[in-house]
């Protein structure tokens, strides 16, 4: 081969290589993120709602490599809730709720910067304002085209019933919660959120516990928050393996078995075994030939 022609070659190899990705739970409490199913809930979660139709983003987000994107919010238009994303392709939602624990979350963002997953993150306002929330939320900004954030409140109340909360239980504590407190929750959040992330959450927010009615519902749409997103696979990664919590390979297995076209995972950036599992989970997603992405990317 001519030198010239062995050179290009060569140099195409290694940009190749520089560009293929590397795939190197919590106990009850107020501390910790417990779903605990109303309305149409965690784990078995409903039939879905209305498809969005012919929805524009807001923005013009640059494919990664791995093919996903974020970035490319979808506008408020009418009031809906999904535990699934129909017709949305051969995508998965892989969303981490930030609402309690956080020590793998630097690691786990970093797998999935080196995997080049996109993924839909839900912190909670006060667990943003903690140091290692900071951190979080600083690698967030600096990466809008895999993150994106929804809301998931100021202080992780149950909005149906009272109490929760975390990292403390005040201010949920004997609270019945009016529309006003649900919307000052929604809204204090947003502010914490949007200035460390440099990201405006509406209209996407999960409501923390996945409890849910139609006043919360409509509460929060009265805010801006008209997208309310569930699951269809529940990880259950919150519960440690000494109290019956999965494995990762338990974790991974569930995920990878269940998944399905349009599917949205509920996980933890301080789950016990979410880090491992992702390492295990990601690439066999991927052998099924599912694009890993933002809600943002499936509702599109």
């Amino acid at each position: 081969m001519p030198p010239r022609r062995l050179a290009v070659g060569l140099a195409v190899i290694a940009l190749l290589g520089a560009c293929a990705p590397t795939i190197s739970p919590m106990p009850s409490g107020s501390a910790f993120e417990q779903p605990s199913p109303t309305d149409s809930a965690a784990g078995s979660a409903s039939p879905g709602a209305t498809p969005l139709l012919s929805v524009a983003p807001t923005t013009s987000p640059t494919a990664t490599p791995g093919g996903c994107r974020a970035g490319n919010r979808v506008p408020a238009g009418a009031q809906q809730s999904f535990a699934t994303i129909p017709d949305a392709g051969p995508g998965v939602a892989l969303t981490l709720d930030m609402g309690g624990r956080l020590e793998p979350a630097i690691d786990i963002l970093s797998l999935l910067i080196a995997s080049r997953v996109c993924v839909t993150l839900f912190p909670t306002g006060a667990m943003a304002q903690t140091a290692e929330g900071q951190e979080v939320m600083a690698l967030i900004k600096v990466h809008p085209e895999l993150f994106e954030i929804g809301n998931h409140t100021m202080h992780h109340c149950d909005l149906v019933s009272g109490g929760g909360g975390s990292p403390t239980t005040a201010p949920c504590a004997g609270v019945t919660p009016t529309a006003d407190f649900i919307r000052q929750e929604l809204t204090d959040a947003a502010a914490i959120l949007a200035e460390l992330s440099g990201q405006q959450p509406d209209p996407y927010w999960r409501p923390p516990y996945g409890s849910v009615d139609k006043a919360v519902r409509d509460a929060a749409a009265s805010v801006g928050y008209t997208k309310t997103f569930m699951w269809d696979i529940d990880t259950i990664d919150w519960k440690p393996i000494a109290d019956g919590g999965p494995t990762a390979q338990l974790i991974a297995n569930s995920v990878v078995t269940n998944a399905q076209d349009g599917s949205i995972v509920l996980m933890h950036l301080g789950g016990y075994e979410t880090l491992d599992a992702l390492r295990i989970m990601i690439p066999g997603l991927r052998d099924r030939g599912f694009l890993l992405t933002s809600l943002s990317d499936l509702l599109n």
